[in-house]
């Protein structure tokens, strides 16, 4: 059964059931106070009912400051994941209670950062977080019937995929240009652009992790071991750097190495290159070389099909030459 109070300007309704807690809530009107009132009961007596206080009483920098304890700083992107919670802490919605945010809202949000300058692919990224987060506190933070406000909003569309690989030429000068920022800089190129690794997993590779012709990575991006065949050039460049008493081939950072290759490619009068691009560059080369597809996905760590074909740029002019 359902009471109403009047306490000052606003209404206290609260509903008493056996067999269920004693809920209460306050609006502003009474007629807000007996919707919602009704539709409590109506759910006690379909045994619909989801006690959702918890939800109610937690808000979402609580829950978010929760879920970067609990469950980001465990993750290998713990560092970008901690940046996006910081900025949804800044955000009015972050005063919120996990029960009361709604898809619109989040829509709005959308929208706002869109309108911004962000790109699709960063809104995304930021509405994953809280998508996983609800997930999380439905599972594991006794919340049984959270709903999750995101499954139902429409997500911004991503960018095209990039296709861009850089000519011989264009190579040639990067190169160049990259010996005179950091002797390091044109063997990080060249290697990326050969074996397909990632700038992490090659500027923290030690001496100790190739052996004979395979560099054997411990530490990669999907947290899997994997071992990377060398090539000759590749086997090249690695002995001819000097040995490090850290036992690391490189001494460059990562952030460094990005932010020396736009030096470089300014510098050589190159236009929209990036350092990830060498991936692309070393995964379309692995086809251009007969590989199968098995064999190219052991090279580059790619776990589905539709993650290798995003990487790999055939030329048509070169498929022309096959067909004769």
């Amino acid at each position: 059964m359902a009471y109403y109070e009047k306490r000052g300007e606003a209404w206290r309704a609260q509903v008493r059931r056996k067999g269920y807690p004693t809920l209460s809530a306050t609006f502003d009107t009474k007629a807000e106070a007996q919707r919602w009132a009704a539709g409590i009961e109506g759910d006690m007596s379909r045994s619909r009912y989801v006690d959702q206080r918890e939800a109610e009483r937690t808000s979402l920098a609580e829950a978010l400051k929760r879920y970067r304890a609990e469950v980001s700083d465990h993750k290998k992107g713990a560092k970008q994941e901690a940046a996006r919670i910081a900025r949804w802490l800044e955000h009015p919605l972050a005063d919120k209670s996990l029960a009361e945010i709604t898809s619109s809202q989040l829509a709005g949000y959308r929208d706002e950062r869109i309108a911004l300058g962000a790109s699709g692919a960063t809104v995304r990224l930021d509405l994953a977080i809280i998508s996983h987060l609800y997930t999380v506190a439905s599972k594991e933070w006794n919340m049984d019937g959270l709903n999750n406000p995101v499954h139902n909003l429409r997500l911004p569309s991503t960018s095209k995929s990039r296709d861009r690989r850089p000519t011989t030429a264009e190579l040639e000068k990067l190169y160049a240009a990259a010996a005179d920022i950091h002797p390091e800089l044109p063997v990080i190129i060249a290697l990326a652009a050969d074996t397909a690794m990632r700038r992490s997993e090659l500027v923290l590779l030690r001496r100790e992790q190739v052996k004979g012709k395979v560099a054997y990575l411990e530490d990669t991006k999907n947290g899997q071991r994997r071992a990377v065949p060398l090539s000759t050039r590749a086997l090249a460049l690695i002995k001819g750097l000097p040995a490090r008493l850290d036992g690391r081939l490189f001494s460059l950072k990562p952030d460094s190495v990005s932010n020396y290759f736009a030096l470089a490619r300014d510098a050589a009068g190159i236009e929209d290159l990036r350092l990830h691009d060498m991936r692309h560059e070393a995964t379309s080369r692995l086809f251009e070389m007969g590989l199968p597809v098995m064999e190219a996905a052991a090279v580059t760590g790619h776990k589905t099909l539709s993650q290798l074909a995003r990487y790999t740029h055939l030329r048509p002019e070169d498929i022309a030459d096959k067909l004769g």
